[in-house]
């Protein structure tokens, strides 16, 4: 892990603009002061600057106390300051955006960075330091996030707050940071899970976790630490025995694990202390994402937690068992919509709420043979549709070993940036968009659009899974709904694929199975003749 770091730290460094004469000095979006292809810089990049910090106080590091890391952290602080708006906001997506997801965590990395270099910190960069924070926490207290329940954004933003309380001494601050942790916890499913726009995503939810941890341990509140516990519970059923974690069963499709929160809580929690051992060493291996993997836009947050972990490193208490190791489980998550059975020899998860993903791991060998995120299908004229929908009220019938749910598909349009489009964007960020409630609207559209919206396609699936002993068996019937209207071109499931806008899905994994043909492929012949087909497929660990 500290390798990664080191790496990650020299990137963030290139990332820079660290030209003492340019315009842009401290800009850590080379995109715009370097290759001059965006036309705004990207505040959220800025949060590398903790990172940075991070890196110089660690004894084993071969940054540490380097000067050029101060230098390179104040730099960062002050273009900061330079990019914040009056109000205290700072734009992510687009210009005069006044993010409240943006503020809210890169308040946080400021402050933390400026709290580890201390009295390294120049005095001057020090008053600096306190505008911007004081002026983002005075915008996250009088504002919220409007477009969706995110709730690792909700838990950045009462972190940066409690920072800013500490950093300025501002009691307000603190009853903010109260209240953004009330709406967290009263959000919380009695399941365990906390919601990421429509449903649970164990991948963002250790990004919560890591959030949470931090403000349990500088509040000690008895109810973030039992809603921590049963956030660890839940999150425990969804590490793979390959190293993998989460992926197309959650509402975000995120496959990304941040080892920080649950490195904090491993000392205490015998399930966490499992699963930041087991996915310690699956980091190492690189069977699952890790910092080397991870492009700009998610490289600062995922360092902060890696740097986390490491200063936590031997702080675990006896691990416990997780899921997948018992020889006989099994457990139902029906508001999340997701459902995990261990055998002796098989590991399956099911997304119900996400139209029947499905996958299944060989126990002893410790690897996913079988990998359905849901079907995709070509129609006569060239659209796509898909049956990986959420959707959290689904009808299924879940019972002892088995699974029986219906999908309907829907359109799978796949928007593309063009110029003009783009053209039409900054018209908007130029003239309405400056609203900050109009420009929420917009946000909330784009939403629906991208991730949460779809129109059926008059296709149904009703897919019935059994989990036995030895084998997973899956029986599918797929039925034409649209009278005539829609005729497919093919049709096809059984591999990994993400069927929403979602820019932190999809990063490579050690684990990923090697490309093969479809391994479930309808008859489409006779669906498009009567309207109907089945098919059926078994998987066994002998099998792989």
């Amino acid at each position: 892990m500290l390798a990664m770091l080191e790496r990650a730290g020299r990137r963030a460094l290139s990332y820079q603009d660290r030209n003492h004469h340019s315009r842009t000095y401290g800009c850590f979006d080379r995109r715009y002061w370097g290759w001059k292809i965006v036309d705004f810089p990207e505040a959220t990049y800025q949060r590398n600057v903790l990172l940075l910090a991070g890196l110089w106080g660690l004894k084993e590091s071969f940054f540490y106390h380097d000067l050029r890391l101060v230098r390179a952290v104040v730099a960062g602080i002050e273009y900061a300051a330079k990019v914040q708006h009056k109000d205290g906001s700072f734009d992510q997506a687009f210009v005069h955006e006044h993010s409240y997801g943006a503020t809210g965590f890169l308040i946080h990395s400021l402050a933390a960075a400026g709290r580890r270099l201390g009295r390294n910190l120049p005095e001057e960069a020090v008053h600096i330091l306190r505008g911007v924070v004081r002026k983002g926490a005075d915008f996250l207290a009088r504002h919220g996030e409007e477009h969706g329940l995110i709730s690792n954004h909700l838990a950045g933003a009462a972190l940066s707050l409690l920072d800013s309380a500490a950093l300025v001494e501002e009691p307000a601050y603190l009853r903010a940071a109260d209240d953004l942790l009330a709406k967290i916890l009263a959000g919380q499913s009695p399941e365990g899970w906390f919601p990421e726009y429509q449903g649970a995503d164990p991948g963002y939810q250790t990004l919560c976790v890591h959030y949470l941890a931090q403000a349990r341990e500088l509040l000690n509140r008895e109810d973030l630490s039992k809603a921590l516990d049963m956030s660890v519970d839940f999150l425990s059923c969804f590490v793979h025995p390959d190293g993998g974690f989460g992926g197309e069963y959650g509402s975000r499709r995120t496959s990304i694990y941040y080892p920080g929160g649950l490195a904090r809580l491993a000392g205490k929690n015998p399930q966490a202390s499992a699963l930041a051992e087991l996915m310690a060493e699956a980091i190492a291996n690189k069977s699952t994402t890790t910092l080397d993997d991870i492009d700009l836009g998610n490289l600062a947050p995922l360092a902060e937690s890696y740097l986390l972990a490491q200063e936590s490193v031997g702080d675990r208490c006896m691990p416990g068992e997780l899921p997948w190791q018992a020889s006989g489980l099994e457990r139902r998550f029906p508001e999340a919509g997701l459902y995990v059975a261990a055998t002796p020899t098989l590991y399956s998860v099911l997304g119900v709420s996400n139209g029947g993903v499905l996958k299944v791991f060989d126990k002893a060998r410790k690897k996913l043979i079988f990998d359905d995120a849901g079907y995709v299908g070509r129609l006569k004229g060239g659209d796509m549709i898909t049956s990986q929908v959420t959707d959290l009220a689904r009808r299924a019938e879940v019972s002892d070993g088995s699974a029986e749910l219906e999908v309907e598909f829907q359109y799978w349009p796949q928007p593309l940036p063009g110029p003009f489009r783009f053209v039409i964007l900054r018209l908007l960020n130029l003239t309405i968009m400056r609203s900050i409630y109009l420009g929420n609207l917009v946000k909330k559209l784009m939403v629906k659009i991208l991730i949460t919206g779809g129109k059926q396609a008059g296709l149904k699936l009703i897919r019935l899974v059994n989990f036995g002993v030895d084998a997973v068996e899956v029986r599918d019937e797929l039925r034409l709904t649209g009278k005539g209207t829609t005729v497919l071109e093919s049709l096809s499931a059984g591999q990994g694929f993400v069927g929403i806008h979602m820019a932190s899905a999809g990063y490579f994994q050690g684990t990923e199975p090697p490309a093969q043909e479809p391994l479930l492929e309808p008859d489409i012949e006779e669906l498009n003749r009567t309207g109907r087909t089945k098919l059926r497929i078994r998987i066994e660990a002998k099998d792989a």
